[in-house]
């Protein structure tokens, strides 16, 4: 399955009918995290009149994500902790870093490969298809649901209030206050620099050894600021302070749930496409880091809907010839379109792309159909070609600074 990377978060799920979930399927490939897992446990095990996600919409959800064999990120805070010691550099441009320490991951001795099984993942969905939840899901809901519970936002507030004030007081809205968080960041001042890090090993809980190491790196001057050496970890500092500020600023609502809606941020550099149907994502997007974009969730049920019914119209061979691998139809205002536009470039089989600037490669019904099968990098086509040398060319160099480091 082609398409791409896409994280969505409960708000827009809970807007999807099975129908939906499945048409979705087709032009994405989901990337699941840790806390839509832990949110559709928790709300299925609510009281039926409670839940806000329909059975019939999970078991869509769990019966697509087990057969896609999509990749789970590892924790937020893991992947943090590894990019502010410098073990290895987190992506940030739509690639998914998983948990080397996880039973489904195998390292080779020389460390440049990995072996991803998504077994478990797998059967856990496929439990899900089924309606079926172990003790463990039980507990986890219950501990879920207490945590979200006990989070006093009020309190985080009114902690951070003469912080914010000292550091943000001129901002008068969101926007604002996240240009000031970026020139914070940006700040060449060793202080200023020594006090980022200070609270982003204070967010983290990082254990005395690896908050030493930090510290060591930072006073040993390799660490100029802390989003030149560790970006991934930066990145989950801005939206820290943007929220902390937003909260003693009275730009952001002391709801409990709006923690839970940030930490769905902190993993957006994994994905090429972040869908919800949240306020807080949409205004709190500008302070995201990656190369990927946000869609507005009422945005692509609509077109959804409309595919849906289009293709209730379409005979079976107009049907054959929008299979995929293909670009999907453009409809106006596409965010799919528009997505696929700009993440995805397809191979140049029997399939014929619909991309206006790609359609110059595409063969034309009267050339032969027959090509030579590449057995080199060389005999690859030039746009494939360069991708894949400039790709190498990178993990070159990544290997060259981990040397000299």
């Amino acid at each position: 399955m082609i398409g791409p990377l896409l994280i969505f978060d409960k708000s827009f799920l809970q807007m999807l009918s099975s129908d939906e979930v499945s048409e979705l399927s087709l032009y994405f490939k989901f990337v699941g995290t840790p806390l839509l897992i832990r949110e559709i446990i928790s709300d299925l095990k609510k009281h039926p009149k409670d839940r806000r996600l329909p059975e019939q919409v999970v078991s869509a959800l769990a019966s697509k994500m087990w057969k896609a064999h999509g990749l789970q990120p590892a924790g937020f805070r893991k992947l943090c902790i590894a990019s502010l010691c410098c073990v290895f550099d987190v992506p940030m441009f739509g690639q998914v870093p998983v948990d080397p320490d996880a039973p489904s991951v195998f390292v080779t001795d020389s460390g440049k490969g990995v072996i991803y099984d998504s077994a478990f993942e797998q059967e856990m969905w496929q439990r899900w298809e089924y309606g079926d939840f172990t003790a463990d899901d039980t507990q986890s809901a219950a501990a879920w649901r207490a945590g979200v519970q006990s989070i006093n936002l009020h309190a985080v507030g009114k902690q951070w209030k003469e912080f914010t004030q000292e550091h943000f007081g001129v901002a008068r809205n969101l926007p604002e206050l996240i240009a000031l968080v970026n020139a914070m960041l940006d700040n060449f001042d060793k202080k200023v620099q020594f006090k980022l890090l200070v609270m982003l090993i204070a967010f983290l809980d990082v254990s005395t050894p690896a908050a030493q190491w930090a510290v060591m790196l930072f006073d040993a001057g390799l660490m100029g600021r802390v989003k030149d050496l560790c970006p991934y970890a930066a990145s989950v500092l801005r939206l820290y302070l943007t929220f902390i500020g937003g909260l003693g600023r009275g730009f952001v609502g002391p709801r409990p749930s709006h923690y839970i809606d940030l930490q769905y941020l902190f993993y957006v550099p994994f994905c090429m496409v972040f869908v919800s149907s949240d306020k807080f994502h949409r205004e709190m997007w500008p302070a995201t880091a990656g190369e990927n974009t946000f869609v507005w969730g009422p945005d692509l049920k609509d077109e959804l809907q409309q595919r849906i019914e289009m293709q209730s119209t379409m005979t079976e061979q107009e049907k054959e010839q929008q299979r995929l691998p293909s670009f999907p139809k453009e409809l106006q205002d596409s965010p799919i379109h528009r997505v696929w536009q700009k993440y995805i470039v397809l191979p140049m089989g029997d399939f014929q792309p619909t991309r206006p600037d790609r359609m110059s490669r595409s063969r034309s019904a009267a050339e032969p159909t027959q090509k030579k099968e590449p057995k080199l990098v060389d005999d690859l086509d030039p746009v494939d070609r360069g991708r894949i040398k400039n790709a190498f060319r990178i993990l070159d160099e990544a290997q060259k600074r981990r040397r000299n480091q």
